[in-house]
């Protein structure tokens, strides 16, 4: 890990103190390395964790709820209860 010594504006300061305090972060340069990898390489795509496309969950939820739907009006489906 390299070490750099950096000057942030007050107003970004205090964001990122105030990210720690309410322990979003364990510490400072956890929550400034956790925006910066997130602004210069972007977030992770939940699609790319899984392996998937996001072509392929809107067909398999399609899938899903059209066997829902036949179920539904098969009338094998019971109607849900609060406890």
């Amino acid at each position: 890990m390299n070490r750099h010594n950096i000057t942030l504006s007050e107003p970004v300061s205090e964001i990122v103190k105030a990210q720690v305090k309410n322990g979003r972060y364990k510490d400072f340069s956890a929550a400034v390395q956790d925006a910066a990898w997130n602004f210069f390489l972007g977030s992770p795509s939940p699609f790319e964790e899984f392996g998937v496309t996001p072509e392929e969950v809107e067909r398999s939820y399609r899938r899903t709820m059209a066997e829902i739907e036949r179920e539904r009006k098969a009338g094998k489906l019971k109607p849900w209860k609060r406890a």
